[in-house]
């Protein structure tokens, strides 16, 4: 549920029947905070740490490290795959497993950045071995080779694999003689319709739906038909919501600053401005004085603390914060030239109201309960709960969601409270879907 618009299932605008059923049956919320930036990798790798992207490192969908001089570029290129990326935190199934526990993770962004793998996964497809590619020479190997998105493929997950396929081989893992405990499941729309023809036009609509009838309504049946629903608890988010922005609202920096003098390594909602140390000043000041009315500009160190995104090395000198509906490019020279208007994610969700659907439904949580919003990290802490661990050192509060809870299950001063329900975790997190498996089943 990759950018599933919060505001559309709150209004009813999307006919949404089967979340609506999670809703009617178990707990929702009207939306939670997602982290800065409201990008994909960043979202779903605080989702599984608790820890805002300063704190775990993944701070952007793209971002460069200057300790490793080297571009991370998310999901087809080999850095997507490189442990050194990821080594500042640990996931959920990782620390699942180290404590003996099986876990499975399907298409989760980010999953296969680890040397241990979980328990039950999906291979991606490669066209390079990323294990025998020197990161040195991974910038000759990102020429454009292909139309549309991605402009190349080292290695990618199939996301053109239908939502019934993964389920049906979810229900396969968790039908078999030692199944996992958890599991996180991921579905990439209705975000790539989104980005193709913007969040107000008939084809998202339809995606949202298409969504909820062809991942939600037939994962509930799916987990019905194996005689498993009622023992397992789901929890299903989204990473983000969506803004429209338009071809009319671009700023290209080239105007403000000299190209030559400066590095974009990631555009559109967000920018960041990677340059060489003399140059910084300089540059920054040609932005907040001769710049664009429409975006604010900081130095690293003046970012926002509320954004919780400045206290690391990969956090750029310089952080281009457009105005919600505009975007930053380098320059006018590119791929999309004429009118067009789509949708697109990754300003401040304060800001843009960029949040996160919430629904959950299980044997350990209240039935017709609707929570207030709450943040994306303070998911990891339930979770654990559920999952009888001890969570990692994380930016999140239990005390936030344990409400949702059934009133036997939530800590009475007492953090370590063992649940009275066994759980197996089938973390179903739908975008995202998270299972927590409460019976053992051969």
């Amino acid at each position: 549920m990759d950018g599933m618009r919060w505001q559309f299932i709150d209004s009813g605008y999307a006919n949404t029947k089967n979340l609506n059923y999670l809703a009617q049956n178990g707990v929702k919320a009207k939306y939670i905070k997602a982290v800065v930036p409201s990008k994909t990798w960043p979202n779903h790798h605080s989702f599984l740490t608790g820890l805002y992207p300063e704190s775990h490192g993944i701070v952007s969908n793209n971002f460069w490290d200057p300790v490793y001089q080297e571009k991370f570029v998310l999901d087809y290129d080999c850095s997507n795959y490189d442990p050194k990326f990821y080594n500042a935190s640990e996931p959920i199934w990782l620390t699942l497993q180290k404590s003996g526990g099986r876990s499975g993770v399907y298409f989760w962004p980010g999953f296969a950045g680890y040397d241990e793998k979980p328990t039950f996964y999906e291979k991606p497809i490669c066209y390079l071995n990323c294990n025998d590619v020197d990161p040195k020479k991974l910038p000759l190997m990102r020429n454009t080779t292909r139309s549309g998105w991605p402009p190349y493929i080292h290695c990618m997950v199939n996301h053109s694999e239908p939502a019934q396929t993964r389920i049906d081989k979810v229900i396969g893992w968790l039908k078999s003689k030692d199944p996992p405990r958890f599991v996180a499941l991921y579905f990439e729309n209705p975000d790539s319709t989104g980005h193709n023809y913007g969040i107000f036009e008939e084809q998202y609509k339809m995606a949202m739906e298409e969504v909820d009838r062809d991942a939600v309504g037939y994962l509930i049946n799916s987990l019905k038909n194996a005689n498993l629903f009622d023992s397992v608890n789901l929890i299903f988010v989204s990473d983000h919501s969506m803004t429209n922005t338009s071809s009319s609202r671009q700023i290209f920096l080239d105007k403000f600053i000299n190209p030559d003098d400066f590095q974009l390594v990631e555009g559109g909602a967000v920018g960041h401005i990677w340059a060489a140390e003399d140059k910084i000043d300089q540059i920054y000041w040609n932005l907040t004085e001769r710049g664009h009315p429409h975006m604010t500009v900081y130095k690293r160190e003046n970012i926002p603390d509320s954004y919780h995104w400045k206290n690391n090395r990969r956090i750029p000198p310089i952080f281009v914060d457009p105005e919600v509906g505009w975007i930053v490019k380098k320059t006018s020279f590119g791929p999309r030239q004429g009118n067009w208007t789509v949708g697109d994610h990754g300003w401040p969700p304060t800001k843009s109201e960029s949040y996160s659907v919430f629904f959950a439904h299980g044997p350990a949580f209240r039935k017709g309960f609707e929570m207030h919003s709450f943040n994306t990290v303070d998911l990891y802490p339930l979770m654990c709960k559920l999952l009888g661990i001890n969570p990692l050192s994380n930016n999140g509060s239990l005390e936030n969601v344990e409400m949702m809870l059934k009133a036997e299950l939530i800590t009475k001063g007492d953090a370590s409270l063992t649940l009275k329900l066994q759980t197996k975790v089938l973390l179903a997190i739908l975008s995202v879907t998270f299972f927590i498996l409460n019976e053992p089943h051969a």
